[in-house]
């Protein structure tokens, strides 16, 4: 497999899937499948590489239909509506005034649960997860609500590996991530409370509410049980 050709499925994933709950799952599936591509390919497994690379090419075929079909929709609509409604813009906040957003409610959804289950991660518990991080829009006055500002996918695919529990990551992630099968998807509403709070870091700025899609890859025990 071309790592070349991979790139380029993968940022007209990106590119292409921005928005809607199905286009998001389509992006999901793109990038989980060629993670897979590129894993194998170091493998030297390079038949089942190509394979996993025609999957990711399939999956963008599809999505390709559906929004050509789409377009022809959406112009067609245009076409008899001259007075279509335009949304302003919300205004800026004044420069140097950040305003504080209310903390939403910490929730955790369970997007996907695999049959199997044999164990689940507990407080201690090492684990590697694939993680799209996003900011929550808040009342209307901060553009940038949907931006990705964190993605393990943005690293080659290669998941993130912490400490459950631990100090690395945000406490939403300590409190959502608890009971978790291995394959088990779950999407996170994070208030910035749990999130980075009234500092932000680089791409999130201050009192930022988050949303989490995390994918957990795989997870040991805690180390004083092994």
């Amino acid at each position: 497999m071309r790592p070349a050709v991979a790139v380029l499925l993968l940022a007209l994933a990106r590119g292409a899937c921005a928005g809607t709950e199905e286009q998001e799952r389509i992006l999901w599936r793109v990038q989980h499948t060629l993670g897979q591509a590129q894993l194998h390919e170091t493998r030297a497994e390079h038949d089942v590489a190509l394979a996993k690379l025609d999957e990711a090419g399939a999956i963008l075929a599809g999505w390709r239909a559906e929004l050509s079909a789409k377009a022809v929709r959406e112009l067609q609509a245009r076409a008899s509506s001259a007075d279509a409604e335009q949304r302003a813009a919300p205004d800026e906040p004044a420069a140097g005034a950040e305003r504080r957003a209310e903390p939403i409610e910490f929730a955790m959804n369970r997007t996907f649960v695999p049959e199997r289950c044999e164990r689940t991660t507990r407080l201690g518990s090492t684990i590697k997860v694939h993680f799209v991080g996003k900011l929550l829009e808040h009342d209307g006055f901060r553009k940038g609500g949907g931006k990705v500002f964190a993605s393990s996918f943005h690293t080659g695919s290669m998941p993130k590996k912490f400490t459950l529990g631990a100090s690395d990551v945000v406490e939403g992630w300590n409190q959502g991530l608890v009971g978790m099968c291995t394959g088990e998807r779950r999407r996170l509403l994070v208030p910035w409370t749990l999130g980075y709070g009234a500092a932000g870091i680089k791409g999130v700025p201050p009192y930022a509410n988050l949303r989490y899609d995390i994918e957990l890859v795989e997870h040991s025990a805690p180390k004083d049980e092994v």
